[in-house]
């Protein structure tokens, strides 16, 4: 396996534990592969600030995939190579669907997340990057990278509204927890997936996927675990991703990360 040439790695659920740790011997494998020439590539639905902070702690200065695709960083300091938003008109009719029913949405416009005010939550900035306001609506200030909803009922709802009306102008993923259970549903720019901003990313990069690693958990990670040489799922993936898995590593709670790496001879 020494002509791999890149690891793709989901952060959610599979470098990170249950807590959102960092392990030390994940950490330690990461390092040791960077060191030997091979790319690490965090693909994550997490916001580039916080990507990379993490790649600063894992010492590597390779690409970045954030918020599931729609920012492609070419390091943690840039530049940015993509910046995909959802079309303003899209993301306000969502946010008045969501209104009407009472629903709250995390909306991501730029380098600031909104919510929906809860009782007794004052409405303006409640810390860095994190804005209350009094409705949906008022989030949409700009073209947003990101909408999310959590309550399970609104979940489906969302989705068949974007399916039905938006099929052209945004895409849909859905977030499960280990057991089946609803995790979330986020709205994203159309065409935006980590299979996408991973093919660019090895244009930019003139890397075939036949010498890609991809490790990932949750069902969004399967355009990129289907689409790569090396695909690897952790033990505590859902499990429609296990269902395509050629190799199952320890879950994210015992060093899955570092497991793949070292079985797979990259350190």
């Amino acid at each position: 396996m020494s002509d791999i040439a890149l690891v793709a790695i989901d952060m959610d659920g599979t470098l990170l534990t249950s807590k959102g740790e960092l392990l030390p011997k994940n950490m330690e494998a990461i390092k040791r592969c960077s060191s030997q020439g091979v790319q690490i590539v965090l693909t994550t639905t997490r916001h580039p600030n916080r990507v990379a902070d993490f790649s600063r702690r894992l010492g590597i200065n390779d690409p970045m995939i954030c918020t599931n695709g729609a920012q492609i960083w070419a390091s943690p300091d840039g530049p940015v190579w993509a910046y995909r938003t959802i079309p303003k008109s899209v993301a306000l009719a969502i946010a008045e669907f969501a209104d009407r029913r009472g629903w709250e949405l995390s909306t991501t416009v730029k380098t600031t997340t909104y919510w929906k005010q809860r009782e007794g939550q004052a409405v303006g900035l409640a810390k860095a990057g994190l804005m209350i306001v009094k409705s949906n609506v008022d989030a949409m200030i700009d073209e947003p990278l990101r909408i999310l909803a959590h309550e399970v009922d609104a979940i489906p709802e969302i989705q068949r509204l974007c399916r039905e009306h938006y099929s052209n102008q945004c895409s849909v993923e859905i977030f499960y927890e280990p057991d089946g259970a609803l995790h979330s549903l986020a709205v994203l720019a159309p065409q935006t997936d980590k299979r996408t901003a991973l093919e660019l990313v090895l244009e930019r990069l003139h890397i075939s996927p036949n010498k890609v690693m991809a490790i990932g958990d949750n069902l969004n990670d399967l355009p990129m675990l289907t689409y790569v040489g090396f695909p690897v799922v952790v033990g505590n993936a859902v499990e429609a991703v296990k269902q395509i898995a050629q190799v199952v590593a320890p879950d994210n709670d015992h060093d899955g990360v570092a497991w793949a790496l070292e079985t797979h001879d990259l350190n």
